[in-house]
Parts: C-alpha cells; sequence; structure tokens
C-alpha cells in the first residue's frame, strides 16, 4: 500500500511534500504560503516519476517561491502590527458586519458561523448559511467588506457566473479590483 504523503528534501528546490490523491487526475506542483512546495500525485503514478516532474519545473518553482515569499513578509508584517486579537470579539465584530451589509443590501441570511479556515475566506451554503473566516479580521475594512458581500451576494446566485458578478459590481463597483487585490493576503489563510 502507497503512503498517503511524505516529504522528500530535492537538491535545488528543499523539501517537498508529496501528497498521493485518489482524485488527483494530474500531477498538481503549488507553492503554498508558510507550507512551501506541495505535489498532488495522481493513482498510477510512481513517486519517481512525480520527482522527476518536480524537478524538471524547479524554475517555475522557484519563481513562485519569490513570489509566496513576499506575500509571507506582508502577512508577517500585518499580523505584528495587529493587536492580538479577542477571538470572541472578532466574531462579534465579523457577525455585527455581516448583519449591517445583509440589511443595507437586502439580503437574507439563514445562520452565520465563524471559523478558523485554511482554504477560504467565506462560503455560502444552498440555504443560505454564511461562514465566515475569523482571519478576515486581519484585512483592510474595504477587502473584509468585499468578501462579506462576496457571501450575501451568493444567497441569491450560486455560482461565480456574469450574473453573479454583475450583482456584486452594482454593490462593489471595484470588486473585480479587490479580488486581485485579496490575493496578497492569502498567506493568512495559511499561516501557522
Amino acid at each position: 500500500m502507497q503512503k498517503k504523503s511524505c516529504y522528500i528534501d530535492l537538491a535545488g528546490i528543499g523539501p517537498v511534500c508529496f501528497r498521493f490523491s485518489l482524485r488527483a487526475k494530474s500531477l498538481s506542483i503549488s507553492v503554498i504560503p508558510f507550507q512551501g512546495v506541495r505535489v498532488s500525485v495522481p493513482p498510477g503514478m510512481s513517486l519517481t516519476r512525480a520527482k522527476l516532474a518536480v524537478n524538471s519545473r524547479k524554475a517555475w518553482i522557484e519563481k513562485h517561491r519569490l513570489h509566496i515569499q513576499e506575500i509571507e513578509k506582508k502577512c508577517r508584517v500585518l499580523l505584528q502590527q495587529t493587536e492580538a486579537v479577542n477571538p470572541h470579539e472578532a466574531r462579534k465584530a465579523l457577525i455585527s458586519r455581516l448583519n449591517q451589509l445583509a440589511e443595507r443590501y437586502h439580503f437574507n441570511v439563514n445562520r452565520i458561523s465563524i471559523r478558523r479556515q485554511q482554504t477560504r475566506w467565506g462560503s455560502c451554503s444552498s440555504a443560505n448559511n454564511i461562514s465566515l473566516n475569523i482571519q478576515l479580521t486581519f484585512l483592510p475594512d474595504e477587502l473584509r467588506d468585499f468578501i462579506i458581500v462576496h457571501e450575501l451576494v451568493h444567497t441569491k446566485v450560486k455560482n461565480h457566473g456574469q450574473k453573479f458578478w454583475d450583482k456584486l459590481e452594482a454593490i462593489i463597483p471595484r470588486a473585480r479590483t479587490l479580488d486581485q487585490q485579496l490575493k496578497l493576503y492569502s498567506g493568512l489563510l495559511f499561516r501557522p
């Protein structure tokens, strides 16, 4: 039986986490803030072949590693500048802000939860339950509100099609620009 994951130190790259995934259709390489190089290996591919593929992408990995290091640096500075956050107060503040924006823009929300998530800023279920990441507390107000309104729009439009973006941009005209700016803070999702 093959391992689910293993770390291997590759020359010129450093530590790489190889994860064997039954769901992967092809080999996928990513550089994740605060976690490093991650490789998803599909069924049937040997570790030897996966290592060869990763070695062939050294230049791509280095380019992305430099970008990720900038994101990590920005997140460390932001976290140092921010006073210690009381999780109870942060939850109250996020729920209050969501309720204010829902009322202002006429959205109905079923249930709100605040959690520490590592892959997303927020989500909206088919039953209009909204979950927000407590890490929103560390974002600039404009980006925090963008994410909250993004999830509120999902109570009406359940996908990211043109109708969704039209509705979002009717409320936040700079939505696509803010969506791009948000990528600079992605390290907050993955921070230790």
